[in-house]
């Protein structure tokens, strides 16, 4: 520590000195309250434009497999109706075109893969959200209920405290609900992509042309058979045959059996 020497006597020779110490220089200030809660300002938007761009993200990938499925689900619509309606189509061409929709399926499942992925990051940041706020409902609620405590007790409290928390702590509640329900629905998006890439030729092709078809067919051969019943399940045991046979979809198997059978009615 620095030192100052202090003369207590007039006669320099035989003045012996006197050893004082000398004020430390003042510390400086620490940081303001106010520039702590400005950096936890700053990193909780950094947190919020994070998880914008997650959901944007995510929702971006899921809109785009939902245009890949539509595209592939009109091909196939297409494609029936080509088969259906013109006679110089051959089977071996239809099997040409299947095999191109079918590897259209196949990269439709990397961006399922893709979107799964990017919804299952949202999720992780969703909750570590959840977590990081739950903590905080917990911890200014036993400070709320500490303050009413002092309160009971005839203590001095600060009036100001107790009303910002009593209005803190129900926004804060109500931003867990809202993510609770988030949380909800990004898993939910993460099971119907589950779903789609496990059943994706279902997810992506087209019954509405079939259908009609069928009922056409069973109409037509109903009176072979002992009833309508009757004649639908012998009727799909046939397009079964067929599909099996063929190596096509049980949609065109069923197009090609009525091909066939419209052939035997026109030569018969």
């Amino acid at each position: 520590m620095p030192k100052r020497i202090i003369i207590k006597d007039s006669d320099l020779e035989e003045a012996e000195p006197v050893i004082e110490p000398v004020e430390e220089a003042e510390k400086p200030a620490e940081a303001p309250i106010e520039a702590e809660i400005e950096e936890a300002e700053i990193a909780e938007r950094k947190e919020d434009v994070m998880l914008e761009k997650a959901i944007a993200d995510a929702d971006a990938a899921y809109e785009l497999v939902l245009g890949k499925i539509d595209e592939i689900r009109v091909r196939e619509e297409v494609t029936q109706k080509k088969f259906l309606d013109d006679p110089g189509m051959s089977l071996a061409i239809l099997k040409k075109l299947i095999q191109r929709w079918d590897s259209m399926r196949e990269e439709l499942t990397r961006y399922i893969d893709d979107a799964i992925e990017r919804y299952r990051k949202l999720a992780e940041l969703l909750e570590e959200k959840f977590s990081s706020i739950e903590e905080e409902v917990y911890f200014n609620q036993v400070e709320l209920d500490t303050i009413m405590q002092l309160e009971s007790q005839g203590k001095p409290i600060s009036v100001s405290k107790k009303e910002e928390l009593e209005r803190l702590i129900p926004r804060l509640r109500e931003e867990l609900a809202q993510l609770d329900k988030k949380i909800k629905e990004v898993n939910g998006k993460i099971e119907e992509l589950r779903r789609m890439r496990e059943n994706i030729y279902e997810a992506t092709s087209y019954k509405g042309l079939v259908n009609n078809i069928f009922t056409q067919i069973v109409n037509s051969l109903q009176t072979k058979y002992e009833s309508p019943e009757d004649a639908a399940v012998k009727i799909r045991s046939q397009v079964e045959i067929i599909a099996q046979r063929e190596g096509i979809p049980r949609e065109y198997a069923t197009l090609y059996l009525w091909k066939r059978l419209k052939g035997q009615l026109k030569t018969g």
